[in-house]
């Protein structure tokens, strides 16, 4: 029998993987969306397309893994 006290801890590990997961989902698709959120408010100016294209392979590699964590339960 589990104790309730790792069942809790389960939960919150799991809203937090499908919250990270979803932001990072999101950040992937959509890269100047999730930069006008979180940075474009501070910004003088635009970043290169550079940076879009980097962020887009870092948020889905974050994306990949959050996934993995997700799924990694049922392979068990």
């Amino acid at each position: 029998m589990v104790p309730p006290e790792v069942k809790v801890i389960s939960v919150l590990i799991t809203i937090f993987l499908v919250l990270w997961t979803g932001a990072a989902l999101f950040a992937t698709i959509k890269p100047r969306t999730f930069w006008n959120i979180t940075q474009g408010w501070k910004a003088t100016r635009e970043p290169s397309p550079a940076y879009f294209l980097f962020s887009r392979i870092g948020t889905a590699i974050l994306a990949f893994i959050g996934l993995v964590l997700l799924i990694q339960p049922y392979f068990n």
